[in-house]
């Protein structure tokens, strides 16, 4: 039982190592696609989840909050460190110089997505909307306040 566990560790700590190198080896030009991708994800979730409370699916909305939860498992991963180009990403610099800040809004998302997920198969309406209104003033928009550039302009 000991090697199992021993292995299974080993297995798990190779995984991570492959995958931290993976991300620390993607080009900045894919960094930034993924992200977007990730992001038109998660506003796509955001969208979905004002339509169903809109309709008054409430429990519906926690499809969209676990997919907002997984996806902000992944954020941190899609910022691999200089994957600056003002041409083509909002990101700021302060991404990097205030990265617990950053990583904290990421962790922060995935946590509040989760009890939104749980307050919305509750069906309780009014506790699903201040659960929506609090993740995306505290999480989506400060993140975005804090570390987020204007529109580029094209």
């Amino acid at each position: 039982m000991m090697k199992l566990s021993l292995r299974a560790g080993v297995l798990v700590a190779s995984v991570a190592l492959v995958a931290g190198c993976a991300t620390s080896a993607m080009s900045t030009k894919d960094a930034i696609s993924a992200r977007q991708e990730l992001m038109k994800q998660q506003g796509a979730a955001m969208r979905s989840i004002q339509d169903k409370l809109k309709a008054g699916q409430v429990q519906a909305v926690a499809a969209d909050a676990k997919t907002l939860a997984e996806t902000a498992k992944r954020i941190p991963a899609m910022f691999p460190a200089g994957s600056l180009d003002p041409l083509t990403s909002r990101a700021k610099p302060e991404i990097w110089q205030k990265w617990p800040e950053f990583e904290g809004y990421a962790k922060s998302l995935e946590s509040k997505a989760a009890t939104l997920g749980a307050t919305a198969q509750g069906g309780n309406a009014q506790a699903t909307q201040a659960a929506v209104a609090d993740l995306g003033k505290t999480t989506c928009g400060a993140c975005h306040q804090a570390f987020r550039g204007p529109e580029i302009k094209k």
